[in-house]
C-alpha cells in the first residue's frame, strides 16, 4: 500500500503542481506520457460507456470525454507553467497555450528554448538536481 501512495504522490508532484522548474526533456517526456495515457484512458472509458448505454454519442460518453479533457488540460497547463519557470517567465505567459494558432508556435518555443542556466526566481536549475 505504501508503494501506491508513493506513486500517487509522484503523480501529483509531476502533474498537479506549478512550483519549480521543468527542463525541456522532462517537459517533453511528461507531456508525452500525459497525452498517451489520457488517450488510452479516454478510449477505454468511452468504449465501456458506449457498451453500457448502447449509444456512441450519449450524454455519459460526452461527459466522460469532457471530464478527461479537463483533467488533461489541467495537467498540461501545470507542465507549461513549470517550463515557463525554467525560462524565467511568469505564469501569465501560459495564456499562449490557449490561443489557437499561437499555441503551436508557443509549444515549439517551449520545446526548443534552453532554460535559464543556474538558479532563477523560480528555483534551482533542474539540470543540476
Amino acid at each position: 500500500m505504501n508503494g501506491l501512495f508513493d506513486k500517487m504522490n509522484n503523480f501529483l508532484k509531476i502533474y498537479l503542481t506549478t512550483q519549480g522548474r521543468l527542463n525541456r526533456l522532462r517537459y517533453f517526456k511528461y507531456g508525452l506520457i500525459l497525452g498517451i495515457s489520457t488517450f488510452i484512458v479516454s478510449v477505454i472509458l468511452q468504449v465501456v460507456a458506449t457498451l453500457i448505454t448502447g449509444s456512441e454519442d450519449g450524454f455519459v460518453v460526452q461527459a466522460i470525454a469532457v471530464s478527461i479533457s479537463v483533467i488533461w488540460f489541467l495537467g498540461y497547463i501545470t507542465l507549461v507553467i513549470r517550463r515557463l519557470h525554467d525560462l524565467d517567465k511568469k505564469d501569465i505567459w501560459a495564456i499562449g497555450a490557449l490561443i489557437p494558432y499561437v499555441n503551436f508556435a508557443f509549444g515549439i518555443y517551449l520545446l526548443l528554448m534552453p532554460g535559464t542556466p543556474g538558479r532563477n526566481q523560480f528555483g534551482a536549475d533542474p539540470l543540476l538536481e
